[in-house]
């Protein structure tokens, strides 16, 4: 089950041959004189004008092919459903009313992806301001609430004068969790303007990397905004900044492994918004699979969002169509359960409706099992012409494995729906975290031990001069 060929392999090769004319020719800005010195180490051309590093496109090419790669994988295509808080408004479920978020909203929030089992959560960016604690310090505070409710902390660095207070809360949670600091630490940076690397991002990712700690880049490409408008274009500058990110990771860390991804939005000519929600974003997500099948290696695409701000048939519409053909192209696909407006708000009502997507959507791949016994022949046999499987044991033993169950889709007749109520998948859903909040108490993941010294050494750090 394989979704493929929007790209030909001629088209792929001449989108590679451009991307490494990109990285040759125009180059990027990496703004830390020691970081371009590494990148030299790996085939980098420095500029002595500027804090411009080229790349020699025959160099790159061949560090390309000779890394080490893990291709698509396509036994089963998975999707994964988790939910993230971002810089978000909280949606009421049952007002409508969007409200900020505080610490005791988070608590539910994640209470009830919990609940509902979703496969993880997480905080990027806290949406608001502890007590005692300064807007300056929100990334030591996104830990600390991320870990207290069972959730992931999405690695806000901000200030390079933060690294330090960073790296003693991580080894106080790894200490606490008996893992190494290695696989608990998380901390993320951006190439927030294309083909450039700022100071900041430079400071921090080397920090963290003479301690032993991998610091993650990303970027942040938009078709019309920051990358040309052009489908073509558009796959062109994306594949030269993950190439670039790529030959970033081997000059830092010299093991990299080469993969690729897009997370490309669309900007609306009309408005200037940047969204998710559109299908070009879709077909970006196609071609990079291709682009994969090329190199031999892996693709991901982001997807599961929506530009909708009320959960809505454009709020399933698209979500849907992101994670299934994703899923489709490169054997993976994620949905943001709860998550609308382009990372704006977080719907509790929407956390339920996504369940039932990503369980309809995960219903759909398994491989089909066929054999003797699953054919039935002797279950047909016995109920004979004109039979019934509905009470027979074989049914009573297999359906809850067969058959998808949701917890909000219509499940009756025309006249038994209009007898119970007319009620639809918002209103099951407004049922099912109103019986959620009736039993909910927050309670914390971590010790009152931890907690005290994470605090402490937020304190600490609130107490210095910089940032």
């Amino acid at each position: 089950m394989r979704l493929t060929g929007l790209l030909t392999r001629q088209q792929v090769e001449q989108i590679h041959r451009n991307a490494l004319r990109v990285l040759a020719e125009v180059g990027v800005r990496v703004e830390h004189e020691s970081l371009r010195r590494r990148l030299a180490s790996v085939g980098g051309a420095i500029d002595p004008s500027s804090d411009r590093v080229r790349f020699p496109a025959d160099v790159t090419e061949r560090r390309i092919w000779d890394a080490p790669k893990t291709p698509i994988s396509f036994d089963t295509p998975t999707v994964g459903l988790g939910c993230g808080v971002y810089q978000c408004m909280y949606l009421d479920p049952f007002t409508d009313e969007l409200r900020p978020f505080d610490e005791p909203l988070l608590a539910r929030y994640f209470g009830l992806a919990e609940h509902l089992s979703l496969d993880g959560w997480g905080v990027l960016g806290l949406p608001f301001i502890p007590k005692d604690i300064p807007a300056s310090r929100l990334p030591l505070a996104e830990k600390l609430c991320a870990w207290k409710y069972g959730g992931s902390p999405g690695g806000e660095v901000h200030f390079t004068a933060l690294c330090e207070p960073l790296i003693e809360m991580f080894r106080i949670h790894a200490d606490a969790t008996g893992k190494p600091l290695q696989e608990v630490f998380c901390a993320n940076g951006w190439l927030v303007s294309p083909l450039k690397l700022g100071r900041p991002e430079c400071e921090q990712l080397l920090y963290f990397a003479e301690r032993g700690l991998r610091m993650g880049i990303g970027h942040l490409p938009s078709q019309g905004g920051t990358a040309p408008v052009s489908f073509a274009g558009t796959i062109t500058l994306t594949l030269a900044e993950q190439i670039f990110l790529f030959l970033l990771d081997s000059a830092v860390w010299g093991d990299a492994h080469f993969d690729i991804g897009s997370a490309v939005t669309t900007v609306d000519m009309r408005t200037g918004a940047s969204l998710y929600g559109r299908p070009e974003r879709v077909r970006t997500n196609i071609a990079f699979a291709d682009i994969a099948d090329f190199y031999g290696c892996s693709a991901g695409g982001h997807t599961g969002c929506t530009d909708a701000y009320m959960p809505s048939f454009e709020a399933g519409v698209q979500k849907a169509e992101g994670a299934l053909i994703t899923a489709l192209a490169t054997g993976h696909a994620y949905i943001e359960a709860g998550l609308l407006g382009v990372d704006t708000i977080c719907s509790p009502v929407q956390m339920v409706l996504d369940h039932d997507l990503a369980g309809s959507l995960k219903a759909l791949f398994p491989q089909a099992l066929v054999d003797e016994q699953e054919c039935a022949f002797d279950e047909i046999l016995a109920a004979g012409i004109g039979g019934n499987h509905l009470g027979a044991e074989f049914t009573v033993e297999r359906f809850h494995t067969e058959l998808f169950e949701p917890l909000t889709w219509a499940d009756r007749s025309l006249g038994a729906w209009r007898e119970s109520g007319s009620r639809i998948d918002i209103d099951k859903a407004r049922d099912i975290i109103a019986d959620f909040e009736r039993d909910f108490r927050p309670e914390s993941r971590i010790s009152e031990e931890e907690e005290r010294a994470l605090r402490s050494v937020i304190d600490w750090a609130a107490k210095s001069t910089n940032p």
